[in-house]
């Protein structure tokens, strides 16, 4: 079934295709992952089958279908069908027994999180959940964009608030330990290391990161 077996750039099956699983789908394929996707929805299948060279209609909850399809030998699965709770823990179930070392799953709820990750699924993700909680920070804060990892840490794209402007970069570390602006961005210049010396304007678009709370508490609007 596929080209690559078991390695990080191997390939990625994507269990469902609803708009998550189609968004996913798509873009992968246009980084130029190997991705098979399954759909139980013979439809759907078929409508999209000119947008993806693998894809295929199976019932994505049936272990003898993925063993079938060949889902062992994929490097990453996403499980996509995360408004089906019952079909989703099926299949998580059937990937995790698989071996298949990098499982991913969609959560539709809380309670389904925690079914998945009593499975064994690697990584759980709740794209709604998610979304709000990161469009909240946008409104509320200075933020233009941000990411948080795992283990307690987070990056944030930030007009600097009023209390910071006028200081320079190294006078707003000194000030915060594990807090650091590691990056400025001036007028429409390209973004650049930041160095101690610059003094922070108006304008200006920084890059600071650090644990969540204190990056969160840092952008907030004066």
């Amino acid at each position: 079934m596929f080209a690559h077996r078991n390695n990080d750039d191997g390939p990625v099956v994507i269990l469902g295709l609803g708009r998550f699983g189609r968004s996913l789908a798509t873009e992968l394929t246009n980084s130029g992952v190997e991705v098979l996707c399954v759909d139980s929805d013979a439809s759907l299948v078929q409508e999209l089958s000119t947008s993806f060279d693998h894809i295929v209609q199976g019932d994505v909850s049936n272990p003898e279908v993925l063993w079938q399809l060949g889902v062992e030998e994929a490097s990453r699965v996403i499980i996509a069908i995360g408004s089906h709770v019952e079909a989703s823990v099926l299949a998580a179930s059937a990937v995790i027994a698989m071996g298949v070392p990098d499982v991913w799953a969609k959560a539709y709820k809380e309670s389904h999180a925690t079914l998945l990750q009593q499975i064994g699924v690697h990584h759980i993700v709740r794209p709604e959940v998610d979304m709000g909680k990161r469009v909240a920070r946008l409104i509320r804060n200075h933020v233009e964009d941000y990411l948080e990892f795992t283990h307690g840490f987070a990056v944030a794209a930030a007009t600097p608030p009023a209390r910071l402007l006028g200081k320079t970069v190294g006078e707003v570390n000194a000030k915060r330990p594990g807090l650091e602006i590691i990056a400025v961005q001036r007028g429409d210049g390209n973004f650049r290391n930041a160095r101690d010396t610059d003094t922070l304007e108006s304008g200006d678009l920084i890059i600071i990161a650090g644990p969540p709370t204190r990056v969160e508490r840092e952008t907030e609007r004066d």
